[in-house]
């Protein structure tokens, strides 16, 4: 050890570089989101279907519903949106459906839906779904003599 000269201040040791661990936070919290997302996307499944309503072509039918995710309390509103490849709207003839747990083909409950009167193509309903778990949704289309089915599957989540 060299004895210190005068005037010369003692070497002092360098600090772990602070910015290194604001990345590292950084990094940690964005791979926390990117997980939470894709866990949210993988339990809330797709929610368009496609049918072949042959003369008309593929027509996509949209779902969503109010509350979303839909609660076992109260009435669920369902809304409709049937599109072509091009995402413009299709007009149908009508659109019914029914619903019930998943797992079994027991219908809890059904109805038909109603054109909306504002010229969009949109269809709405209503659904009771009875407790938390997973409801299935099958949506029968009409357009012309045309008829076409689909069927979605949705997880109903407790109130809180």
């Amino acid at each position: 050890m060299d004895p210190l000269r005068v005037g010369e201040q003692p070497a002092i040791p360098k600090p772990a570089p602070v910015w290194l661990l604001y990345v590292i936070f950084a990094l940690a919290l964005a791979g926390a989101l990117v997980w939470a997302t894709f866990a949210e996307i993988a339990r809330n499944p797709s929610r368009n279907a496609t049918v072949d309503l042959s003369p008309y072509g593929l027509v996509t039918i949209r779902l969503t519903t109010v509350p979303s995710p839909p609660l076992p309390t109260g009435t669920v509103q369902l809304s409709f949106m049937a599109m072509n490849p091009r995402q413009r709207s299709v007009p149908l003839d009508g659109l019914s459906y029914e619903y019930g747990r998943d797992g079994n083909d027991q219908v809890v409950g059904s109805g038909e839906a109603r054109a909306m009167s504002d010229g969009s193509g949109m269809f709405m309903g209503g659904a009771q779904f009875l407790d938390v778990g997973d409801w299935w949704i099958r949506v029968q289309v009409r357009k012309g003599g045309t008829q076409g089915e689909v069927r979605f599957v949705l997880y109903v989540k407790p109130p809180q």
